[in-house]
């Protein structure tokens, strides 16, 4: 298969030399100098790079013209987008690239793997209708390498069809057995910067752990050894709460301040600050459709427990009887704990279904009650 490459900087020549192995291969870039650098074999600091080309010349192909890509039937567009003043992508240069190729050859299919923002896919196939979003999971200075070993491979399609096509031509250069993950365009931009924001947090962590263990005199590998086999496949909902998460959040601060780790401080108080925002954001919610009946299934701090120690829900349920709502709530295990703590217009319900028909709005407070059926009522449901 014929194979373009549009944009053949840092990580595109790579790409490049990793498709040239065994396909034809046809590279566009518009600085003049970056192509004669790749025809005249440069010294480039990238490891394996001179020795690709060595190897894969025959199979590249180099221009700064379209016309050079004309018969390709898929072409990947790697071109820089730098960061705008607000932060975001300027997505100004992909643009330009996919409405060239577009020009120059309608019905192929195009592969963006620049770093782009949520939701350009859908703009740029207003350019080109055939698109497919497939982002680089690279290492500056192992990126041929972690071209040919991928720990996973992305690919955002909005057919299986395409979805197959890029797959069949990763499967053909890669030398490990990878896994594929599909998703659509969209699913796959809010993906790939929350998998680097995730990595930046990682890093941070790490930083506050050393920080920490040096205050304390010991060595931080171990520490950070057991944090990274205690990965757990958390779901989105409501934030931390229980026993434990708190109250451990809270001495790790007050141990920060004592022993004037700021990188502690801040981070514990930073957690704190987000796991409030969270029962205030869906506290005003609840209270933005001028209901005055609220029913809550699940007032435990988890389901199927009767504690309520931190329970978002049951801290929401209060400040709603506070400010005068009726509430009607259906916990069946924690209903004797919460009766302690909940005063003012409150019902505790015998059945969700009775929680659900004598109120106006429903919200899922735990998650074992949130595929409950309910018919034309609003419901907040965190845990969907």
């Amino acid at each position: 298969m014929n194979i373009g490459v549009v944009g053949l900087g840092r990580v595109g020549l790579p790409l490049a030399l990793v498709f040239a192995k065994s396909h034809k291969t046809y590279g566009v870039d518009l600085n003049s100098q970056r192509c004669q650098a790749i025809i005249k074999r440069a010294l480039f600091e990238e490891p394996q790079v001179n020795e690709y080309l060595e190897k894969y010349c025959s199979n590249l192909s180099v221009s700064t013209r379209y016309n050079n890509i004309k018969n390709c039937k898929v072409i990947f567009v790697i071109v820089h987008t730098p960061s705008l003043p607000s932060g975001k992508f300027d997505l100004q240069y992909v643009e330009q690239a996919v409405s060239e190729i577009h020009k120059t050859n309608e019905t192929c299919l195009i592969v963006v793997s620049s770093t782009i923002n949520i939701g350009d896919v859908s703009k740029l196939r207003q350019i080109h209708d055939r698109i497919v979003y497939n982002p680089c999971m690279i290492r500056q200075g192992s990126i041929i390498h972690d071209f040919e070993f991928p720990k996973y491979i992305m690919i955002g399609s909005f057919t299986e069809q395409d979805f197959e096509t890029v797959k069949n031509i990763w499967q053909s250069v890669i030398c490990n057995s990878a896994q594929f993950y599909r998703f659509l365009p969209e699913e796959l931009e809010v993906t790939k910067l929350s998998l680097n924001v995730w990595l930046a947090l990682q890093i941070t962590v790490a930083n506050v752990i050393g920080e920490l263990c040096k205050s304390v005199g010991v060595e931080p590998q171990k520490t950070l050894e057991m944090l990274w086999k205690d990965i757990r496949n958390y779901n989105s909902g409501l934030g931390f709460s229980g026993v434990c998460l708190p109250r451990d959040v809270n001495c790790l601060k007050q141990t920060c301040i004592e022993r004037s780790v700021e990188s502690g401080y801040r981070l514990t108080a930073f957690l704190n600050y987000l796991n409030n925002y969270t029962i205030e954001k869906y506290y005003k919610s609840l209270t933005s459709y001028g209901k005055k009946k609220i029913g809550i299934l699940g007032l435990a701090y988890k389901p199927n427990v009767p504690y309520i120690d931190e329970s978002q829900s049951l801290k929401i349920a209060k400040r709603l009887l506070a400010d005068g709502y009726e509430v009607f709530a259906y916990d069946e295990l924690a209903e004797e704990n919460a009766r302690k703590e909940l005063t003012g217009k409150i019902h505790f319900c015998s059945s969700a279904e009775e929680c659900v028909k004598n109120s106006d709005i429903i919200f899922i407070g735990t998650s074992n009650f949130k595929d409950v059926k309910v018919r034309e009522k609003v419901v907040l449901n965190p845990w969907k």
